[in-house]
């Protein structure tokens, strides 16, 4: 009996390791959702909610669509609050909202897209986006969304500085470096500088480039010594008790950034 329960415990901790080594780990999936509370798109939820599954994967972030006709925040309040508590403040992810009730529309990215979809591209994604949802095509318009959010997350950062990306979090890494203009511009200034300091000191004392100034210290200069006595009559010192901050609780929360644009349609 003692044998065959030995047996048994080999044969589950064999199982065990199979199970945990013998197949490839399964990475994290991201938040998606389509929450069509204005009930405006007309194709299947399913092939939408994929599309958006396809470009969470790549990008590591959280995408998102909702619409409404009940919203009585300002759209760009709307979005970054929905998008907060879908992936946390200021966490990786965007939110695409088409509000019915105030006929705009409105894309916030946080987190590491903010980087890639800037305020610049994000008025380029409108350009595409507004028209479709003004001839009422919604679901192109979403599409259309996608499309552009994946078109720029390829192109990578815009600006020319260098960075690394995590590929299992998507999390950029910016690197300090010098570029060639701003080493110019450097050097040039400081020629400039030095140059104007040179020309104020030889202006001021009259110089001419190459000549030797001397100044006779002995005639012109006089020193005059005085024997002086201080005597310290008393002396007073003040102390204060400085109470001690017994409060443990964090410091305030200011909120995460982003880049966000909306439109009217």
């Amino acid at each position: 009996m003692k044998k065959k329960t030995m047996l048994l415990h080999i044969v589950f901790v064999s199982i065990t390791f199979i199970l945990l080594f013998a197949f490839p780990k399964v990475g994290m999936a991201q938040q998606v959702g389509i929450d069509d509370q204005a009930g405006v798109l007309n194709a299947p939820l399913q092939g939408l909610k994929q599309e958006a599954t396809t470009l969470a994967e790549e990008t590591k972030a959280g995408v998102f669509v909702v619409t409404t006709t009940t919203n009585t925040e300002k759209p760009k309040d709307f979005a970054m609050n929905y998008l907060a508590n879908q992936v946390g403040q200021g966490n990786n992810g965007i939110v695409l909202l088409i509000d019915m009730g105030q006929r705009e529309i409105y894309i916030w990215a946080t987190g590491n897209l903010k980087y890639y979809i800037t305020s610049s591209r994000i008025e380029s994604i409108l350009d595409v986006v507004q028209p479709q949802l003004t001839d009422g095509n919604y679901t192109q318009a979403v599409e259309s969304f996608y499309g552009q959010v994946h078109h720029y997350y390829q192109e990578g950062i815009p600006g020319g500085r260098k960075y690394t990306v995590n590929p299992d979090t998507g999390a950029v890494t910016f690197h300090r470096s010098f570029r060639p203009g701003y080493i110019l511009i450097a050097v040039i200034i400081a020629l400039v500088s030095a140059t104007a300091f040179v020309i104020v000191l030889v202006s001021r004392y009259q110089l001419k480039l190459g000549a030797r100034w001397n100044y006779r210290y002995q005639e012109n200069g006089e020193l005059n010594l005085s024997k002086r006595t201080d005597t310290l009559v008393n002396s007073f010192i003040t102390t204060r008790r400085i109470p001690r901050n017994n409060n443990s609780s964090g410091g305030g929360f200011s909120g995460g950034g982003g880049s966000g644009g909306g439109r009217s349609f």
